[in-house]
């Protein structure tokens, strides 16, 4: 009966033995399970912040580079509309410009026909009755009725 007891005794005491160094061999597994999960998270931490720091950079570019093609849109419009408004400034100058040319052109034909006349009743030899002499403009025929002789067509 004693070398029962002793023999479970000594069964026990190794059993002990066994579980004792099984819970310390896991305990040092679940502490270093543990501090490999907290360097992970660390980690994790780390990698969010970075990327939460690189998103908010991001946004605000974003919103910058918005804002910015906002307003060169809005530029580009205002400058369309200026161009049209030069342009058309441009062409009603044009216009102007080409009506004094003409009426320009005619005053200096009326005034070249008055100085051909002028030189030509000073270098005639009946001047002094020419200068006391009335003259009467008969009027030609109209444009209008020149323009029907000269074009066989009939109105329609």
């Amino acid at each position: 009966k004693q070398w029962y007891q002793r023999r479970v005794a000594i069964t026990a005491g190794q059993e002990k033995d066994k579980y004792k160094e099984l819970y310390e061999q896991s305990e040092i597994e679940r502490k270093r399970l543990e501090k490999k999960g907290e360097e992970e998270r660390r980690r994790f931490e780390k990698r969010i912040d970075l990327l939460s720091n690189k998103f908010n950079t991001l946004s605000k570019e974003l919103s910058e580079e918005m804002e910015l093609n906002k307003c060169l849109q809005a530029n580009q419009k205002e400058w369309i509309t200026k161009v049209v408004a030069s342009n058309s400034e441009l062409q009603a100058s044009q216009e102007r410009h080409a009506a004094e040319t003409q009426e320009l052109r005619e005053q200096i034909k009326d005034l070249m026909f008055h100085l051909q006349s002028q030189a030509t009743i000073n270098s005639s030899p009946m001047k002094e009755d020419i200068r006391g002499g009335e003259m009467h403009v008969v009027q030609g025929p109209s444009n209008e009725n020149r323009n029907n002789r000269r074009s066989p067509r009939k109105k329609k």
